[in-house]
């Protein structure tokens, strides 16, 4: 680990998690940083692209959303690549992943539209799923506004947002299962995604002390999410939360799955892509070894960012070849 990052760590680990968090502490960890700071302290985004937000109307919420497109690439529709931002169910924001997202767009020639689910405690599982999933859809019969194309249409998230790619994904495949006209779902990119919300992977005890996000952490996100001994209570290794038990992975998208090798989630994204693989669905699993949890959302204290962006890049351009 570089001493930038080992001062990066250092903050995050002496933030307070206090138990229960207050609104106003929530609301603090949730501010986005303004555009100039942000892109000091995580990354450019490339010149070219044109940042706009929407709103997308569900049925409970009007979503935020943030769209990318890159101004150079070509005036015809491009593909769109759906993004959920990580935070552990709890925090993060759409500014968090904008060095991704906006460079994405520019790279791999597609219309990235970054989504902005509900955070727990206020709306705890499943509510950032069905979000997720409401704003999946919205985007897919509204893509032409976005001059994008609705049958090339890839999801992508990191952590918790690998988390919701992959239940979406699930639930993707379910709705063309039983609406054959709904398109075929491209790719699912997932990056140290969640999938196993019963701690059990061995990394989880393993790198209970990782850096940037430990068992601690892990429990303090986990008691927000998912809080129980409610009449509303949804258990840990419920399909609806942990994609890992769904009962049946066969027919989904073809995945590429990006794991950190300082990461307790580490196993979380091998055991994901074991399952995939067993239920015959196209895998490509890259671990990075000395990577840490969140590395994509740093890219300047963390070159494995470049380089994995670099195969999403690459994964993003064959798939529309």
């Amino acid at each position: 680990m570089n001493r930038r990052t080992r001062l990066l760590v250092g903050v995050v680990r002496r933030l307070p998690r206090p138990d229960p968090p207050s609104p106003r502490y929530l609301a603090g960890l949730r501010r986005e940083l303004p555009q100039p700071l942000a892109r000091i302290v995580l990354g450019q985004v490339a010149p070219s692209v044109r940042i706009s937000e929407i709103r997308i109307p569900t049925e409970d919420a009007d979503l935020r959303a943030r769209v990318y497109r890159d101004d150079g690439n070509s005036t015809e529709p491009s593909p769109l690549v759906i993004n959920f931002h990580g935070g552990g169910f709890v925090i993060g924001n759409l500014t968090t992943a904008d060095w991704m997202c906006g460079n994405l767009a520019a790279a791999a020639r597609v219309v990235v539209v970054s989504v902005e689910y509900r955070l727990a405690p206020e709306y705890p599982a499943p509510v950032p799923f069905l979000d997720s999933w409401a704003a999946t859809d919205w985007l897919v019969q509204h893509a032409a506004e976005l001059d994008a194309l609705a049958g090339q249409v890839s999801l992508i998230g990191e952590s918790p947002g690998g988390n919701l790619a992959a239940l979406v994904a699930l639930a993707w495949r379910d709705r063309r299962r039983a609406d054959p006209s709904w398109p075929k779902l491209t790719r699912q990119i997932l990056i140290y995604p969640a999938t196993d919300l019963t701690m059990s992977s061995a990394s989880v005890a393993d790198l209970a002390e990782a850096p940037m996000l430990g068992r601690r952490q892990l429990d303090w996100y986990g008691r927000r999410y998912l809080p129980q001994g409610l009449p509303s209570s949804i258990a840990h290794d419920d399909p609806r939360v942990s994609p890992l038990f769904a009962p049946d992975h066969r027919d989904l998208a073809p995945a590429l799955i990006i794991a950190a090798g300082q990461d307790p989630l580490r196993d979380d994204a091998i055991r994901y892509a074991d399952a995939l693989t067993k239920a015959g669905v196209y895998v490509r699993l890259l671990t990075y070894a000395e990577a840490i949890h969140g590395f994509m959302s740093i890219p300047l204290f963390q070159p494995a960012a470049r380089e994995a962006l670099g195969l999403i890049t690459d994964e993003l351009l064959g798939v529309a070849s």
